[in-house]
C-alpha cells in the first residue's frame, strides 16, 4: 500500500512537470520541472530503499529461524550424548554385577 501511494506521487510529479512543460514558458516552466523531477527522484528513491529494506528483513528473519534451529539441534545432541552416558554406565555396572 505504501509502495503503491509513492508510485502515485511519482506519477504525479511527472505529469505536474509535463504539464509545466507544455502550457508554461520561462523560469517558471524551469521551475516546476525542476521541483517535479526532484520530487519524482525521491520517491524512487524512496520506493527503492523500501525494497531493500524488505529484502533485509526477510533475510534477517531466515537467519533467525536457522539460527534457532541450529541451536536447537546442539540441545537435542547434547540431551543424546548424555543419555547414551548414562545407559553406558548402567550396562558398566550390570556387567560388574554379573
Amino acid at each position: 500500500m505504501k509502495n503503491l501511494l509513492f508510485i502515485i506521487l511519482a506519477i504525479l510529479s511527472l505529469a505536474g512537470a509535463g504539464a509545466a512543460a507544455i502550457y508554461l514558458s520561462g523560469i517558471t516552466a524551469l521551475g516546476i520541472v525542476f521541483f517535479c523531477g526532484f520530487f519524482f527522484g525521491v520517491f524512487l528513491m524512496n520506493l527503492k530503499v523500501n525494497v531493500k529494506n524488505d529484502k533485509i528483513n526477510s533475510y534477517k528473519r531466515e537467519l533467525e529461524k536457522e539460527s534457532i534451529a541450529s541451536s536447537e539441534n546442539f540441545s537435542r545432541v547434547k540431551v543424546l550424548e548424555s543419555k547414551i552416558e548414562v545407559l553406558e554406565k548402567a550396562l558398566e555396572n550390570a556387567l560388574k554385577n554379573k
